[in-house]
């Protein structure tokens, strides 16, 4: 009780700022562990799919290395599309003969 006695009185509402302070900071802390525990869980299930798929031996991930083979061949042939009217203008090739860019 001599504690409490000792404390000066124009402190006080210092000490209530402080207070509410500290409960606001141990919320929000409390909110950004949510978050960052919701961020790993994502990473590490992500890693986890990726994991099983590759333990699971050729026969089960084949499919998909051919599917992404795929999409990457599929994305590779439509930025060479893009890109061809403007290359066969200073570059005629085959290609471009191909798609009928040039004449």
């Amino acid at each position: 009780m001599e504690i409490l006695q000792s404390i000066d009185p124009g402190l006080l509402p210092y000490i209530a700022v402080g207070c509410a302070l500290l409960c606001v900071v141990v919320i929000v802390i409390g909110f950004l562990l949510q978050a960052i525990s919701g961020i790993f869980e994502v990473l590490f299930g992500f890693a986890e799919i990726v994991i099983e798929i590759l333990q699971g031996g050729p026969i089960a991930w084949c499919g998909c290395l051919l599917l992404i083979l795929g999409g990457l061949g599929i994305a590779g042939g439509v930025v060479l599309l893009l890109n061809a009217p403007s290359s066969c203008e200073a570059h005629a090739t085959y290609f471009c003969r191909w798609f009928g860019l040039i004449p």
